[in-house]
């Protein structure tokens, strides 16, 4: 039965002061949340940012004397010399902060109302970081299905964090499997009397994510490993529970609880909106990780001309290009993969990125290189159908004319191989080193020169 008005013994003064620290560390942390997440916070959340943005490479300038600008990005990594100077700021705040904090207030009184609310604050941080990563999962717009250019790129040049999302992206039911784990746990976190239970599961889950960062260099590794010790956190308090009752095999008690605030019917509308924001968070993240995916990994996102494309005939200047190996001219492959660019493979294995720009009605391409737009390619093009394409044109100096046809993608084992309840043994090989692999029914096409 819940007593609000019960206040636990007085602390001991070490306790005091790392909870101070860890409230003023936890807060700075988990903030601008939940600016940016509730409908129109997005401008003061992007404020607060600014602040840091300022903050950040200041310190890094004037305190620390980096011999390095401190660059600050928010394309890919979450582990640059910004997120690592943030986190030592935040570290010094929350030093100084609870320092004063104690020299302040000299009393050894409970802080159990303000780990409460600290808890509660937490909780609703976690349990939405899991909500967004989970939804990604389950739509697969953070593992989406390896692109054109993953199937055609040679296994040992993958990076470890490259080999990582393609094995995620190709393992659809697996993916969606963690995502919906990860939801779970998320949704958890928001109903108060279940947050031990969804911290246990997110720890399962932020173990898992952590150690693959680390193992496959995901740039990600400080944020996890703080999601990580988040759920800690919140098991903290349940800790001699949980001993006594899966290691010594003791019975326990329920867990006393205090609540937000001295009055019930506070505290139920307090239950009532914890509820209500956790039901926002699932919904909104799940229509936004459904929109995104339809948007950009759907079928209907896939440009003209979409796939992989052998070039059967090469004509450089009225001269029949034949297919030797050693050629860096020829063109072997042409990718269509994303709507603003395009790949061409050369024989001897050279890929050159150019954007595009299609005419459709009119019937032509404009290929242009990033790095130089002044030297780009145009073509006329005709296809009788959708497995055949004709380019006509040049690059201003020579004509260039090229027949391609589409290569089927199903002919890549890592999309054909279907799931088998069994597996008999004339179906398997075995290789030098004893690995077992299922045997190929084929060989590509367009993996042979």
């Amino acid at each position: 039965m819940e007593n609000p008005d019960q206040e636990a013994a007085n602390w001991l003064r070490v306790h005091l002061l790392a909870f101070r620290f860890g409230f003023v560390y936890l807060i700075l942390y988990n903030l601008p949340f939940p600016l940016g997440v509730l409908p129109h916070t997005g401008l003061l959340a992007r404020e607060y940012e600014l602040l840091w943005h300022k903050l950040v490479p200041w310190v890094g300038r004037h305190i620390l004397h980096l011999n390095h600008e401190i660059v600050i990005s928010n394309k890919c990594s979450g582990d640059t010399t910004y997120d690592y100077v943030r986190v030592l700021c935040l570290f010094g705040f929350a030093l100084v902060a609870s320092t004063l904090w104690s020299v302040l207030d000299r009393s050894h009184s409970s802080c159990q109302r303000f780990h409460e609310w600290l808890r509660l604050y937490v909780r609703l941080s976690v349990g939405a970081a899991m909500v967004m990563y989970g939804a990604g999962k389950i739509f697969q717009v953070q593992f989406p299905q390896p692109n054109l250019y993953k199937l055609l790129q040679p296994y040992g040049d993958f990076t470890p964090m490259g080999l990582l999302w393609t094995f995620m992206g190709a393992s659809r039911g697996y993916s969606v499997f963690t995502g919906w784990v990860q939801l779970f746990a998320g949704i958890l976190l928001f109903v108060p009397r279940l947050t031990t239970l969804g911290a246990l599961v997110g720890i399962a889950i932020s173990s898992n994510i952590f150690l693959l960062n680390v193992f496959c260099n995901v740039p990600v590794k400080l944020y996890s490993l703080h999601l990580l010790l988040f759920c800690f956190f919140l098991v903290l308090p349940d800790t001699r529970r949980l001993v006594n009752f899966f290691v010594l095999n003791r019975s326990v008690e329920p867990s006393a609880e205090t609540g937000l605030f001295s009055h019930k019917r506070l505290n139920a509308v307090a239950l009532v909106a914890q509820v209500t924001i956790g039901a926002f968070l699932v919904f909104s993240y799940i229509y936004r990780e459904r929109y995104y995916e339809k948007q950009n990994f759907g079928v209907a996102a896939r440009p003209p001309f979409y796939g992989i494309w052998m070039v059967d005939e090469f004509t450089l200047g009225g001269k029949v290009m034949p297919p030797l190996l050693t050629d860096g001219t020829r063109w072997y492959r042409v990718v269509f993969q994303f709507p603003k660019g395009v790949g061409i493979q050369s024989m001897n294995g050279s890929w050159t990125g150019y954007w595009l720009r299609r005419e459709m009605t009119k019937r032509t391409f404009i290929m242009e290189k990033p790095d130089d737009p002044r030297k780009k390619l145009e073509f006329a093009f005709s296809s009788p159908d959708s497995q055949s394409l004709t380019l006509e044109g040049g690059d201003g100096e020579n004509e260039i004319s090229v027949r391609l046809h589409r290569a089927d993608e199903k002919q890549f084992t890592l999309l054909s191989g279907g799931f088998r309840w069994i597996n008999e043994d004339a179906d398997l090989v075995t290789d030098e080193e004893g690995v077992c692999d299922h045997v190929r029914s084929g060989h590509s096409t367009f993996l042979a020169r």
